[in-house]
């Protein structure tokens, strides 16, 4: 949306709030004339957000209705995180002859939060993850990743990422904890994709970012099986994710892009 008109950026914004909030869950219809309203602004740029968001496919068209907020099965679920294995992998590889000290020092940084994010569970009687300390670890993780993605150089990659791991993140987001066992592989995957990046070793950072979006893909189905009992596997997943964290991430995206 970098190319669009602050009016539409700015109502493309609010509806993908909406909708990564569960305020606008599956099948809501957009209105293009209440969100008109409710912003002060004209339908034209809420229009061109919405055909945006519809080319992302956050939304789609249905005959004799009009746009609806989609749903996503858990076979596309699984779609996007091979997308982002098949894209990551890629940009740890080629990040790791690019990478400067400053960006080491960086995903050094990001991981040091998640370690004390770490440290301050286990030193807790709550045993899960949430609430302000859940927001702070996955704007770090979120972070790490872009980066890297960044420091690749490739601006349709990163454009792409940032989708796929923006839609991911919803489903990541259902139970809205994370167990110890969750936040440790991750920080120990985030330590050895730095280590390699920081030793050059391009293959060793892309078979790290492939394991670890591997386990993540993994986690992430085997809790939406067990919340759900799936039994057809194109059967849709509901969304919701926190306000402030939709801000947070968002804002993070942005400076990364």
């Amino acid at each position: 949306m970098k190319q669009a008109s602050p009016l539409t950026h700015r109502a493309y914004e609010h509806i993908q709030s909406e909708i990564l909030a569960g305020r606008f869950p599956a099948g809501t219809l957009i209105s293009e004339i209440r969100i008109a309203e409710q912003l002060g602004i004209s339908r034209t740029p809420v229009g061109e957000a919405i055909r945006a968001l519809a080319a992302e496919g956050w939304v789609e068209q249905q005959p004799r209705r009009g746009t609806v907020v989609r749903s996503f099965s858990r076979r596309e679920i699984i779609e996007l995180y091979e997308l982002r294995e098949a894209l990551e992998t890629f940009a740890a590889a080629k990040a790791a002859v690019l990478v400067s000290d400053s960006v080491l020092a960086r995903l050094d940084r990001y991981c040091d939060e998640m370690q004390g994010l770490l440290a301050h569970l286990a030193s807790s009687s709550a045993g899960m993850l949430d609430g302000t300390e859940l927001k702070r670890f996955l704007a770090a993780d979120m972070a790490f990743h872009l980066l890297i993605v960044r420091t690749a150089g490739n601006s349709r990659i990163m454009k792409l990422v940032q989708q796929t791991r923006t839609i991911s993140r919803v489903f990541r987001m259902r139970r809205q904890r994370h167990s110890h066992k969750v936040v440790e592989r991750a920080i120990e995957f985030h330590r050895r994709i730095a280590d390699a990046l920081r030793a050059g070793d391009g293959a060793a950072a892309s078979l790290a970012m492939t394991e670890h979006i591997q386990v993540s893909r993994r986690q992430t189905i085997d809790e939406l099986d067990n919340q759900l009992a799936l039994d057809d596997p194109d059967a849709p997943i509901a969304n919701d994710l926190p306000a402030d964290l939709v801000e947070e991430l968002r804002r993070i995206e942005e400076e990364n892009s």
